[in-house]
């Protein structure tokens, strides 16, 4: 009996072992997930189609442990490995492919972007197994179905040679892969603490330019912007390793949120290195913000920072109203800065507003004027020479897809908060405060949540937390 029971034991430790090194290995590829992002967004020696074939790899294996975890049987388990392989493989050829002109699927590209769009549905429903999906969440994949069609559906205008005809498709893999695996495959503490690690170690990185002046490491050219940000004795802003301070900011107002969460969990667990780490981590994140002088950074740490206080202390409710406030808050202070009551400057972006409106009226107003750059339909708009940039992801995406991809685009991130309230379980407070900072960035930077820059891929995964992650 003592033999048997020691037996059993040591073959359960043998299955924890294995199961701690297969998540660990799946970690580490959402890890360098990641950092790929990062080194496309901050250099050009990643390229879209390449992330798009990163986010296959992590698809598959979402679906490879969904099928190990729900069969049983070897030869059912055999035949759901191999369909999640087999799909995985033809959708990694279709987005090889598609790095050059051509998508090899016939000379119908209707027809061959009609397949690229089913073949990708079909990969997220094999790895994805969306049966338990809520009405809710199968609303928000309507929501990015709709999005993807009419951007795919805009790429016929552009002759097949060029970029514009196939960056839909990265988009679409991309933006899928964050909103319905990532969440399920990977914790959400894992998602912050990587974000936080990676926020201070990029401000590491830009502040020590103030010491020994710019610098290159590795693949990445360490610099300084040319602004002043709001610090005593500093003249110059920080950009650290990416082409401009918003990017920067950006990442360091992610890894600041991210490590006040991890401050508060550990001193509600009493771990006293986890306090520790996360004051140092967060108050380099912190600093990263006030650097670069990003100030819709600044803003949306803030609100979402407030939101999770408010969520913390008072539950569902108060966290409602904090969030209600917050929102109407900046709205407001919007509205002052417009009629002069707010004495900010507004950086141009009310004249590129009223110019994306403008735009939008006169355009196709269901489905928009295409895929292209936002800055070319609007710059006809603008009287003055400014950087034509609408400055405003919502406004961008409406210019691009018309007003059933904004509505569509409202729905899912707006959906995404009002969900994160009414649902009658456990309340995920801090991702709905950072939801709603994203949202609130989102209000002054072009970045959407179907691309792959940085913004783009880190809102989209917050947004797939919120709604799908376990």
């Amino acid at each position: 009996m003592g033999t048997l029971t020691q037996k059993r034991g040591t073959s359960q430790g043998r299955h924890w072992s294995v199961g701690r090194l297969a998540a660990g290995a799946t970690y580490g590829l959402f890890g360098l997930y990641l950092l790929l992002v990062i080194v496309a967004y901050a250099t050009d020696l990643v390229f879209a189609w390449q992330l798009a074939t990163v986010a296959v790899l992590l698809a598959a294996v979402l679906g490879a442990r969904l099928a190990l975890d729900r069969y049983r049987g070897s030869e059912h388990r055999q035949a759901a490995l191999l369909s999640v392989l087999g799909v995985a493989l033809a959708v990694i050829a279709v987005v090889y492919q598609s790095s050059s002109p051509g998508l090899g699927l016939g000379p119908s590209r209707p027809l061959a972007l009609t397949v690229v769009f089913v073949l990708w549905l079909s990969f997220l429903v094999v790895v994805t197994a969306p049966g338990r999906y809520t009405p809710v969440q199968w609303g928000a994949v309507g929501c990015f179905m709709a999005l993807a069609a009419l951007y795919l559906g805009h790429t016929l205008a552009f002759d097949p040679s060029s970029s514009q005809s196939r960056w839909p498709i990265w988009a679409m893999v991309i933006m899928g892969t964050n909103l319905l695996v990532v969440p399920r495959l990977v914790p959400e503490r894992v998602f912050f603490r990587l974000l936080s690690c990676l926020g201070s170690l990029v401000v590491l990185l830009g502040v020590a330019t103030y010491g020994v002046g710019e610098y290159a490491v590795w693949i990445f050219e360490v610099r300084q912007w040319s602004s002043s940000p709001p610090v005593p004795g500093v003249d110059t802003t920080l950009q650290s390793v990416f082409p401009n301070p918003n990017g920067f900011g950006l990442l360091s107002f992610a890894g600041f949120v991210a490590a006040v969460v991890e401050l508060h969990r550990s001193l509600v667990a009493r771990r006293p290195l986890g306090v520790g780490l996360a004051v140092v981590v967060g108050s380099l994140c912190g600093l990263g913000v006030v650097l670069s002088n990003a100030r819709a950074a600044m803003l949306a740490a803030a609100v979402a920072v407030v939101v999770y206080a408010g969520c913390v202390l008072g539950g569902r409710r108060l966290g409602a109203l904090v969030l209600a406030s917050s929102v109407l808050g900046v709205v407001g202070v919007l509205a002052g800065m417009a009629v002069g009551l707010v004495e900010i400057s507004s950086a141009n972006r009310f004249t590129l507003w009223s110019a994306s409106l403008q735009a939008i009226r006169d355009g196709p107003l269901l489905v928009g004027h295409g895929g292209g750059p936002a800055s070319v339909v609007i710059e006809p708009y603008l009287a003055a020479e400014t950087a034509p940039s609408p400055h405003n992801a919502y406004l961008s995406v409406a210019i691009q897809t018309g007003l059933v991809g904004g509505f569509a685009y409202l729905a899912l991130l707006g959906g995404s908060l009002v969900a994160g309230l009414a649902d009658t379980g456990e309340l995920d407070a801090a991702m709905l405060a950072f939801v709603t900072g994203w949202a609130i960035h989102q209000l002054f930077e072009s970045y959407t949540m179907f691309h792959w820059s940085l913004g783009s891929v880190l809102v989209t995964l917050s947004v797939g937390y919120l709604l799908f992650g376990d």
